[in-house]
């Protein structure tokens, strides 16, 4: 059987360890400048739409395994 969540699998690898990244920026930006800061939660703020994106996809692709299931 084809494995229809193994080419996500990277992505959500990839989104897990952006997210990770980008929250330690923000912890380490809130002990330095403001620039730092806004710079930091400006790559949470790009992740998190990444992660929002890949969600999407997963949930599109399971919706078209259960229409062709039902079929």
């Amino acid at each position: 059987m084809f494995d229809v969540m193994d080419s996500l699998r990277r992505g959500f690898v990839a989104a897990d360890r952006g997210m990770e990244a980008a929250q330690d920026a923000v912890a380490r930006a809130e002990t330095g400048d403001r620039r730092g800061s806004d710079r930091a939660m400006a790559s949470l703020a790009r992740e998190a739409l990444f992660t929002e994106a890949l969600l999407a996809s997963t949930r599109a692709r399971l919706q078209e395994i259960a229409s062709a299931a039902k079929a």
